[in-house]
């Protein structure tokens, strides 16, 4: 008696990682309050294929030093950040605590998104020196593992205003920020 092989299940392949050249990133909405700013940025695959994305995204801001400085020759600006799992204190957002940072599968037309967190009030650190602010009209913000940059606008020419560090969350899916995924309107009181 012959027996036939038996099928094998076939694992689909994971989509390659998302390009520069296949991701738009925007920013969708701001909360401002008591000191505190976060941003929520919307990540779209523009492109007709599926492809992955997982970790952080490293951004550098151009213009200049001084909330109310608006130098002529913007440059690059130095700004700490730390990548963080979001969800503390005034932090929203974010992947909840003793869940791993997933990989994001984008398709088609789909959107992933992620958070930044930081504050606009000048505040004392080491040594009794002020912290630096900054302001931006150009975030440039990298992929994880990518080597060149993808230009971002802030939401309604307003401007990127940070003093001190910022808290960049991970990459999850949809386009709430956070994992679990919560309604917009939990962030923000109506959706812009």
């Amino acid at each position: 008696m012959i027996v036939a092989p038996r099928a094998v299940p076939s694992v689909p392949a994971s989509p390659t990682p998302c390009t520069r050249a296949s991701i738009r990133i925007t920013d969708y909405d701001t909360s401002v309050g008591v000191g505190n700013v976060i941003d929520l940025f919307w990540v779209h695959n523009v492109s007709d294929l599926s492809c992955s994305l997982r970790g952080y995204v490293r951004v550098v801001y151009i213009g200049s030093y001084g909330i109310a400085s608006r130098d002529k020759n913007p440059k690059r600006l130095v700004v700490r950040q730390e990548d963080t799992l979001g969800a503390s204190g005034n932090d929203v957002g974010g992947v909840e605590r003793g869940t791993p940072i997933p990989t994001v599968t984008l398709l088609p037309k789909g959107r992933a998104s992620f958070w930044i967190y930081g504050t606009d009030e000048s505040h004392v650190v080491l040594n009794s020196h002020s912290s630096r602010c900054i302001i931006s009209s150009t975030m440039l913000a990298w992929l994880p593992g990518a080597a060149t940059s993808i230009t971002v606008a802030p939401m309604r020419a307003n401007g990127f205003y940070w003093c001190g560090g910022i808290y960049v969350h991970p990459l999850v899916p949809g386009v709430s920020g956070s994992l679990p995924a919560r309604p917009l309107t939990y962030y923000f009181a109506t959706q812009s």
